[in-house]
């Protein structure tokens, strides 16, 4: 959503006082930031690029718990008291970030208003965000998660002025995203092709026409 007036001025001076506390930290496409069970004790930024937020339960089990682009915090559980990392992060794309200690964050989210307010309306977005995640894992059919997820992911590449997101999404990191398996992704997406609400060639792209799936339930 574009800001205008006092919204984009005050972003803008959040975003440079998180530069002037931060050290800038490039990661390579593919590289992990940090792992399950590490040390906590910094927050993350993103100045540019994607990154995932997955983790594994003691069977293996994986699952993406978030994509995360240019604007987006990560690794803030720190400031709730986690002292070890409860999921893993790695960057999707070539990505630069903000890596900020907990106690400077903590001092800035108490003394700077433009950090504070910026800092709270990224949580409660993310916070619906998560609500709405989990709603979809309970109620929505698989071919509605997977449009969803898709739908969402073509509207970060919209945003974005960098390399495409979805190129960076493989079938495998869908399935995890939306609770499935990787043949059953690959099932579903093949018939989004032949439906024509997916390119059937090329890079993927994603046609507004897949709205018709959430609306319908069904493709």
């Amino acid at each position: 959503m574009q800001m205008t007036g006092w919204a984009q001025f005050a972003a803008s001076d959040a975003t440079a006082t998180l530069a002037g506390a931060g050290s800038a930290v490039d990661v390579a496409r593919n590289a992990f930031i940090y792992r399950q069970a590490e040390r906590a004790d910094q927050i993350f930024f993103i100045e540019t690029g994607l990154v995932k937020i997955d983790g594994a339960s003691p069977e293996g089990r994986h699952a993406v718990i978030a994509l995360l682009g240019a604007g987006a915090f990560f690794g803030e559980s720190c400031l709730a008291g986690h002292t070890v990392r409860k999921t893993n992060a790695s960057a999707l794309l070539d990505s630069r970030l903000l890596a900020i200690r907990k106690s400077t964050m903590m001092r800035l989210l108490r003394s700077n208003l433009h950090v504070a307010r910026y800092f709270t309306a990224y949580v409660l977005r993310r916070l619906a965000r998560a609500e709405e995640d989990l709603m979809d894992l309970r109620v929505n059919s698989m071919e509605r998660r997977l449009a969803r997820a898709l739908l969402v992911l073509a509207s970060m590449d919209e945003e974005s002025h960098g390399p495409s997101v979805l190129t960076a999404i493989n079938q495998q990191t869908l399935a995890e995203i939306v609770g499935s398996t990787r043949p059953r992704i690959n099932e579903l997406m093949s018939k989004f092709r032949r439906l024509g609400y997916i390119s059937a060639s090329g890079p993927l792209r994603v046609h507004s026409s897949l709205v018709d799936v959430l609306l319908r339930g069904k493709a």
